[in-house]
């Protein structure tokens, strides 16, 4: 049997025929249209955030305003530049914001949780005004600990929470430590619309300025004067339909995945224990709902990819360490990188869905037993 790296939960056309159908009738499909606004209301709700979220029609974009947003707060101007500590850990699209901003990242290590560690890290020069921490695979770091770093050093910190949608510390949402979040609604994520992410801030100028800098800093539409340099970034009807429709599924998308991992940790925790491979530490005061999930080797890992592509299961080297990617090895400031490098060509992701049978899950584990001769 295949079993593919992703298999997005969407609803079926029947549940949003009628919406969709009323959308094109009317001819509001975009520009902040009836669907994008009551999925904003909605996910207000959802995370109980005294600001309401605002969409955009992917994630990328919303992180790359976000990091705008701040910057303009704080004063620098388009050309103007400083350092942000990020982990090289990242998908490629975290250091992508930073650097079209006219940012640079000091690239930071990561631990066994596979996020940065605040106790690795250091402001080692007055270059450095912001942080931005991603929550690898739905995990998140020590927010206590992120939020104290941040202001015994002047930091700005935005978290880059694209494959962390409802993930919790100590029982509450990353933005209610007071940190501007965003959340990818991609299809491979664990929550989807589809295409789409979204930003949840506690700071109303940063909240004005990422409603005008989605629709190309606009602020007012008689001439359609802009006063920052916006992209047209709106998330439209369509994505808006599906994200409702999967809001209304919320609470059986995360039992479901909940569920998933406790058979994947007692799994591979199994494994572990063996010394066989290691697998992600996440903190009992983190609620991690698990985008994928990752194993790491005592070796590199091709020969391992291989033979589950051969017993038909997609795994993916992901993440990656962004500081030996072609276009940034060299060009930035590197912090020491030892776990990074030590786990950048062990680690693999494994296939975890929000609904997997009981057939998936035997040949899942049956071929990983295979492979270490178990």
């Amino acid at each position: 049997m295949q079993i593919n790296i992703v298999k997005p939960f969407l609803p079926d056309l029947t549940e949003i025929a009628a919406e969709f159908s009323e959308s094109l009738s009317s001819g509001l499909v975009t520009n902040n249209s009836p669907h994008v606004r009551r999925f904003e209301d909605e996910l207000q709700q959802f995370f109980g955030s005294r600001l309401k979220p605002t969409v955009y029609c992917n994630g990328e974009l919303a992180l790359y305003h976000l990091i705008q947003a701040w910057k303009i707060k704080m004063g620098y101007g388009p050309h103007d530049s400083f350092e942000v500590l990020v982990p090289s850990f990242t998908f490629s699209g975290t250091i992508n914001a930073i650097v079209t901003n006219n940012l640079k990242p000091v690239f930071c290590d990561v631990d066994e949780t596979l996020m940065m560690n605040v106790k690795n890290i250091k402001v080692d020069s007055p270059d450095v005004k912001m942080i931005i921490s991603v929550g690898a695979y739905g995990n998140l770091t020590d927010l206590d600990a992120l939020k104290e770093f941040a202001e015994q050093n002047n930091l700005v910190v935005i978290l880059d929470n694209a494959p962390a949608f409802a993930s919790k510390f100590n029982g509450k949402y990353p933005h209610e430590f007071g940190f501007s979040e965003m959340i990818s609604f991609h299809a491979t994520k664990i929550f989807n619309s589809m295409e789409g992410g979204g930003n949840i801030v506690n700071d109303e100028e940063i909240q004005e300025l990422l409603m005008r800098l989605r629709d190309f800093g606009q602020y007012e539409k008689t001439r359609g004067d802009v006063d920052v340099p916006g992209l047209n970034s709106k998330m439209q009807e369509i994505s808006a339909i599906v994200g409702l429709k999967n809001l209304e599924k919320v609470d059986f998308i995360l039992k479901s995945r909940y569920s998933n991992v406790a058979r994947y940790r007692e799994f591979f925790n199994d494994l572990e224990s063996k010394g066989i491979l290691r697998t992600m530490k996440v903190h009992d005061n983190v609620e991690c709902p698990y985008l994928y999930f990752p194993i790491i080797l005592h070796e590199e890992a091709t020969q391992f990819v291989q033979y589950m592509q051969e017993h038909k299961i997609a795994v993916r080297r992901y993440y990656t360490a962004t500081h030996d990617l072609k276009f940034y090895r060299g060009r930035y400031r590197q912090q020491d990188l030892s776990f990074t490098n030590a786990i950048k060509d062990n680690i693999v992701s494994l296939p975890l869905h929000t609904v997997m049978t009981e057939e998936e899950f035997n040949h899942l584990f049956t071929t990983i037993k295979s492979y270490f001769k178990l």
